[in-house]
């Protein structure tokens, strides 16, 4: 029971880094994975194969203005937390450098029938 389009930004900016994790030359693999869980939530998986983030970055990581990119405004996660909190969910990441990460959100389904 969230706002459709606040869902599509979440995801949309997921996806985005993913793809952008991907180094240059480097054959990319970007797997999206749904889950119910038993406790009438849904849990999204954004997993990629790219660069990982290394450990001195993953306390900033959801901070605003934050960025390891060249352009950009350091938002987008930060943005991306603030709206899956509003929604009464979680966002985890799982990263390991040269192998890649997972980004997981988890959200109440509330009273939506499954």
């Amino acid at each position: 029971m969230a706002d459709r389009e606040q869902l599509l930004r979440v995801f949309n900016n997921l996806v985005k880094n993913a793809i952008q994790s991907v180094e240059r030359g480097k054959q990319g693999v970007i797997s999206i994975s749904i889950l119910l869980g038993f406790d009438k939530s849904v849990r999204v998986e954004v997993r990629d194969n790219g660069s990982g983030i290394p450990d001195d970055v993953l306390p900033k990581l959801f901070t605003p203005n934050f960025t390891t990119k060249s352009g950009g405004s350091g938002l987008g996660l930060a943005i991306t937390r603030e709206i899956v909190h509003g929604f009464g969910g979680s966002i985890k990441v799982n990263t390991a450098v040269g192998e890649g990460s997972s980004f997981t959100v988890e959200l109440p389904l509330g009273n939506a029938e499954v």
